[in-house]
């Protein structure tokens, strides 16, 4: 008696989850503008933690921003460009600049912006 209410235990609770794990997983797809913005923020603390040592390196760049990127370090304020796929079914591109205002010195802050062109 007490096998039958385990095994009668055991196929409810197997049903109760067979119904509610699949309805919690089920998320719609984020937006794209919510990807990229995912990836700058990323890229922005990245490159922020790379200026720690009061230096910024292409290596340092390329760890932070991924593969298309451009540093622009001759300019005033000095910024980084960065090239982001946004993901969906039109390939096309969204560049965001990665500006220094107090330079390239140790715990400088980082700022973006969306560019309207992208240069790279």
């Amino acid at each position: 008696m007490a096998l039958g209410a385990v095994v009668l235990a055991f196929v409810a609770v197997a049903l109760v989850v067979n119904y509610a794990v699949p309805a919690f997983f089920d998320r719609p797809d984020p937006v794209p503008e919510e990807a990229v913005g995912k990836q700058v923020g990323l890229t922005r603390y990245r490159l922020g933690q790379a200026l720690e040592d009061g230096t910024l390196t292409d290596q340092e760049i390329a760890r932070a921003a991924g593969e298309e990127w451009r540093g622009e370090r001759d300019r005033t304020p000095p910024r980084v460009v960065v090239r982001y796929a946004v993901p969906g079914e039109d390939k096309h591109y969204q560049c965001h600049a990665f500006t220094f205002p107090d330079g390239l010195k140790a715990g400088a802050p980082v700022t973006s912006q969306k560019l309207d062109d992208c240069p790279i």
